[in-house]
């Protein structure tokens, strides 16, 4: 087991190694990158001072290993915009987006396992039939569809919810309001990612539960919820830790619709704002960051995999 993770550390390297690179070589080579950027409203000798000033007067390579080294000592650059270092600027936005992303995950794994449970269990019957109608709906409508509905619905007819931010302003932190302001951006990533447990959990218990051994330990004379719990749910939980480990990173990567949605002061909201003002600085640092957290959720879920099943660790 060491020496798979061992491996798999290795080749993560060598994925944020080329993550960093293409993005970087693309940000400076494409049309619109930042000595196009700094041009904009400058006189020619204001342009040389500022492309001095962020070393955008040397070489691509130079500045890609100059920014390199500096990652390496913990330095990501500043803003162009803000003039703040991007690594406070990340770190303001990454508590906010794991709030976010773990709420949806306890979500999404809690009321998907169950649900996918409860349709196997109940294969072709209503209970079934209604599991797999509220899977269809979440898999067709698009997040941020459901989103403006939620709003409308649970904030502008009901206000029971507040419609967007992180917090109620000129109020003191308290539990009870940050729960309210989670509630419907992680209820409507929850119910968008969902399907794709309760699929992937129900396909999975109805392949174990037609197994010589749980025929055996049926035959044993033992009660359904034994075997259920004993012998099949940790056998079916394998294919759900890979789809639940492609959620998460969805999570940290593809949010960015619901935070802007929903006002949500988190990475995607960050990455939009920097993409929108043309601080590269910033967008390399979120890719890096959304990289590495892609990267480990993928090395967790495969030491977690060969965890369940040895038999991956050796191949």
């Amino acid at each position: 087991m060491a020496a798979y993770i061992v491996r798999r550390l290795l080749q993560g390297v060598v994925v944020l190694f080329l993550i960093s690179a293409v993005t970087f070589l693309l940000i400076n080579l494409a049309p619109g990158g930042p000595t196009s950027a700094v041009s904009l409203g400058r006189t020619a000798e204001e342009r040389e001072a500022v492309l001095r000033q962020y070393g955008l007067d040397r070489p691509v390579l130079v500045r890609y290993f100059d920014w390199l080294g500096g990652v390496l000592r913990g330095d990501l650059g500043n803003s162009y915009n803000q003039g703040l270092p991007v690594a406070s600027l990340l770190a303001q936005r990454m508590g906010n987006t794991l709030q976010l992303a773990l709420t949806t995950l306890g979500l999404t794994t809690i009321l998907g396992i169950v649900l996918g449970t409860l349709s196997a269990l109940y294969k072709n019957r209503w209970p079934d039939h209604l599991i797999g109608s509220l899977a269809t709906v979440g898999m067709s409508v698009p997040a941020f569809w459901l989103g403006i509905v939620a709003i409308i619905v649970f904030a502008v007819q009901l206000k029971w919810l507040p419609s967007s931010g992180i917090f109620t302003v000129g109020q003191e932190f308290s539990l009870a309001d940050r729960l309210r302001h989670l509630a419907m951006p992680a209820g409507v990533l929850a119910f968008t990612l969902m399907p794709n447990v309760i699929r992937i959990t129900r396909s999975a218990l109805l392949e174990v539960l037609t197994s010589d051994y749980v025929r055996t330990a049926r035959a044993k004379g033992l009660s359904e919820r034994v075997v259920l719990l004993k012998h099949t749910l940790k056998n079916a939980m394998v294919p759900v830790i890979a789809i639940l480990g492609l959620i998460t990173t969805v999570l940290f990567s593809g949010s960015v619709v619901v935070e802007s949605v929903f006002g949500w002061a988190g990475l995607g909201r960050l990455a939009i704002e920097a993409a929108n003002g043309r601080d590269y600085p910033v967008i390399l640092g979120v890719t890096l960051l959304v990289g590495t957290i892609v990267v480990a959720v993928n090395l967790l879920v495969d030491v977690l995999y060969a965890a369940v099943d040895p038999r991956i660790s050796h191949e």
